[in-house]
């Protein structure tokens, strides 16, 4: 993560007042900072205490435990992010000013508080019952809202009717949000050009105007790609441990989630455990590892033999989305717990993910040299905005209730090639 910007603090005078609002104020301060770049979990009230210059009793005049902190920090982050939203909307005249207020309010406000929301959407899971059902109330507000607006302009024409109001609210916040983890002020592009950017390509699509008119889809794509996109080969013992400590993960997080947890999930003695993993590390390490060589091996399957270039885009985006869905605990713990690696292992990682990602821009760049791309968008940001559409999809897809794995992926495929624009 990058650095979190918070000024290093002096420590507190023992006999000074702990309970005014500025040392609260200090507290939620460095609880941020610390959660933000050590994550929930691994960080303890000591942690806290000795960043602030205290000792670790006296940070219960303002907390009873940790979790409190965390709360302290999700609740006003959303809080605020709603009621931006709602008071910008109500100044919105017609159906696509609120459409184009509600994404620039969204991308601006989450990067203006980057670090808050960024702890806000990664560490909620950790919330206790009581905790969380008020975040998700929050949440519940905010979506509802934005389906709200979602319908409206529908009902005028501008967005697509033939395609669920869930595909669209998820295309545009994914997108938007994905931006959280990569943005860095003082880069390359502002939070004003990339607002820009993300609405154009969620509204008009990332194909040139000649070849959005011309495009058609490829129905072929979902018969290559269901062939193609199969999982590595692992023996049925190592893929249920794998299987069981991505479910332990996603319920409960890397840091908080045992070894002995993992080997009672699998069904399987502690100590065969080891036989497969020498730590929880290396079992984080292989799931990663088997998540982007199963990615990349997949797409690259899905591509051979095609040579058009907006057709290789199209089963590039379809093979994406089926390959992580095929396997979709593992890349979802590849994704949430890449902090958990460190070292040599982590490294090899990274270079693997940029690996992908230059084919990736490789495939993007050979459409954009034959026109068919639009040319105003540099190919990473063009692929970044399509990573945020498609690999924040694991938290909310369901077998049961949504489209199959290739229809999504065509799905996804076309709202990117195309935009949502009726």
């Amino acid at each position: 993560m990058r650095d979190s910007g918070v000024q290093p603090l002096q420590p507190l005078n023992q006999d000074e007042s702990l309970g005014t609002e500025a040392v609260a104020e200090r507290l939620r301060g460095v609880a941020l900072d610390l959660f933000w770049k050590k994550g929930y979990k691994p960080t303890t009230t000591r942690d806290v205490a000795a960043a602030l210059g205290i000792q670790q009793p006296s940070l219960y005049h303002h907390f009873s435990k940790k979790e409190e902190l965390l709360h302290g920090i999700c609740y006003p982050t959303f809080l605020h992010l709603i009621e931006t939203a709602e008071a910008a909307l109500a100044l919105a005249a017609t159906p696509l000013e609120r459409l184009r207020t509600l994404a620039r309010v969204h991308l601006t406000t989450t990067l203006e508080f980057q670090r808050e929301f960024s702890v806000s959407v990664m560490e909620c899971r950790s919330l206790s019952a009581e905790y969380r059902a008020e975040v998700d109330g929050l949440w519940g507000r905010y979506s509802a809202t934005i389906f709200e607006v979602l319908d409206g302009a529908k009902g005028a024409g501008v967005v697509r009717g033939d395609v669920a109001n869930r595909y669209l609210y998820t295309a545009l916040m994914d997108m938007l949000n994905w931006s959280v983890l990569w943005y860095r002020p003082g880069a390359a592009y502002t939070v004003d050009e990339l607002d820009g950017i993300f609405f154009s390509i969620y509204l008009n699509g990332a194909m040139t105007a000649s070849t959005r008119a011309a495009w058609k889809g490829d129905s072929t794509v979902r018969e290559v790609v269901a062939g193609v996109a199969k999982g590595p080969e692992l023996r049925l013992g190592h893929a249920r441990l794998l299987d069981a400590a991505c479910a332990l993960f996603a319920r409960s997080g890397y840091f908080a989630t045992s070894m002995r947890e993992i080997a009672e999930a699998a069904g399987i003695q502690k100590a065969t455990v080891y036989h497969y993993a020498s730590s929880k590390e290396d079992l984080i390490y292989q799931i990663s590892r088997a998540a982007v060589e199963h990615l990349h091996a997949g797409v690259e399957g899905a591509l051979a033999g095609r040579t058009d270039p907006i057709e290789r885009v199209h089963v590039l985006i379809t093979a994406h989305v089926v390959c992580l869905l095929e396997h979709q605990s593992w890349h979802a713990s590849a994704n949430d717990e890449l902090h958990a690696l460190t070292g040599e292992r982590k490294r090899e990682i990274v270079e693997r993910r940029d690996g992908y990602e230059g084919l990736l821009r490789g495939v993007f760049g050979e459409a954009q040299e034959a026109g068919l791309l639009r040319g105003d968008v540099p190919v990473k940001l063009m692929g970044l905005v399509l990573l945020g559409m498609v690999n924040c999809i694991y938290p909310w897809y369901s077998a049961e209730t949504d489209l199959t794995p290739v229809e999504l992926g065509a799905l996804l495929s076309d709202l990117f090639l195309t935009g949502c624009s009726a």
